[in-house]
C-alpha cells in the first residue's frame, strides 16, 4: 500500500464535501430551539389552593430558621406573606366592603 493512500485516504475527504455556511448553521440552531420552545409550552400548572400555599410558606418559615444565614429581613417577609394569606384564607367566604 502506498503511504499517499494510508495518509489521503480517498474517501475522508468526500465526507466534508459540503461546508454549510455560516446562515444555515444559525437557521437550524434557530428552528430547533422554536421546537423545543413549542415543546415547553405543553406542560400545565395545577391551580394551587390558598391552604396549600399558607402550608408550604410555614415549611418555608421553619426551613429559614434552622438556615443558618438567614437575616431578619427575610423572616419578616415571609411572616408578613404568611400573615396575608392567613387573612385571605380566613375572609375568602366573607364579603368586604371599602370601609372594613
Amino acid at each position: 500500500m502506498d503511504i499517499d493512500n494510508l495518509m489521503n485516504y480517498s474517501g475522508e475527504n468526500e465526507a466534508c464535501s459540503e461546508v454549510q455556511s455560516l446562515e444555515d448553521i444559525v437557521g437550524t440552531i434557530i428552528k430547533n430551539n422554536a421546537e423545543d420552545d413549542h415543546k415547553d409550552d405543553m406542560v400545565s400548572l395545577e391551580p394551587v389552593t390558598r391552604k396549600e400555599t399558607l402550608m408550604a410558606s410555614n415549611t418555608l418559615h421553619n426551613f429559614m430558621i434552622q438556615y443558618k444565614n438567614t437575616t431578619p429581613e427575610l423572616l419578616d417577609a415571609i411572616r408578613k406573606v404568611r400573615d396575608e394569606l392567613q387573612i385571605d384564607l380566613n375572609f375568602k367566604e366573607k364579603q368586604t366592603t371599602i370601609k372594613s
